[in-house]
């Protein structure tokens, strides 16, 4: 039995020594979060901005993430990237990656997250009773599926971002959700966003959230793409109070926690 015991007491030190490493960060100094910060600025502003405020992705230096904080999550996104959503692997290496975690740590704890200026209450009430947002998108419990999920866009999109999705939507459309036009051969266009096509058939998701499905063939004279943005601007529909009022209510939105 002696060789057993010893065989699953180093096996449980082998285990065990990743979850060293990830808790702790030789790059955790001054010299590691600068060479982190240009590594950052070379691959990762795109999406998530200069100084890691967010923008196309979620903002990185409020210190929450809906993936986990740890050294060891943070190390995992970096170098791994994160499934199921549109974060890559960026190729870095160990180092580098470890060098962006501390750089990532670092703005993380500079400061509390923004403040939005507006009032959330009454901007909930402008999303949805004004606006009508709750017919496109999802926010918690309820809502339509022709607009991204906004339940935790909070979380995601710093308040530039946001202001600026309702007053210019075009300036950033997610694939998934650019805009179709099915023109059928009686003359009718049905808008809506794209579930799946082939070469027989094309499904799409209508402006009143409902699955249309169409054979090429039969009915369908043309699809066009022309108009990739189904939302509105919001910018002469609102006051620049009400705009305000709503980039706090979805600055508030952020999932559960």
């Amino acid at each position: 039995m002696l060789p057993a015991v010893r065989t699953g007491f180093f096996a449980g030190l082998l285990l065990a020594a990743p979850l060293v490493r990830a808790q702790t960060n030789a790059f955790e100094t001054p010299d590691g979060i600068a060479q982190g910060m240009t590594l950052f600025q070379s691959r990762c502003t795109y999406c998530h901005g200069a100084h890691g405020e967010g923008g196309r992705g979620p903002d990185l230096s409020s210190g929450s993430y809906r993936h986990g904080g740890s050294n060891s999550a943070l190390f995992s996104a970096v170098r791994n990237g994160i499934s199921g959503t549109e974060m890559p692997a960026v190729g870095f290496s160990d180092d580098e990656s470890w060098k962006v975690v501390a750089f990532l740590k670092k703005i993380g704890s500079s400061g509390p997250m923004e403040k939005a200026p507006g009032d959330a209450a009454a901007g909930k009430l402008v999303f949805e009773e004004k606006g009508h947002c709750l017919g496109c998108h999802t926010a918690g419990k309820g809502g339509g599926s022709v607009g991204p999920d906004l339940s935790d866009v909070g979380r995601r999109r710093n308040l530039k971002y946001l202001e600026e999705s309702l007053v210019k939507p075009e300036a950033d459309v997610p694939i998934r959700y650019r805009g179709i036009q099915v023109v059928l051969k009686n003359g009718q266009t049905v808008s809506g966003i794209r579930v799946n096509e082939d070469d027989l058939s094309i499904q799409i998701r209508d402006t009143s959230d409902n699955i249309r499905s169409f054979i090429k063939a039969d009915v369908v004279k043309d699809i066009r793409f022309d108009k990739p943005v189904l939302m509105p601007a919001y910018g002469t529909s609102l006051s620049a109070k009400e705009i305000e009022d709503v980039v706090a209510y979805l600055s508030s939105l952020r999932g559960e926690e």
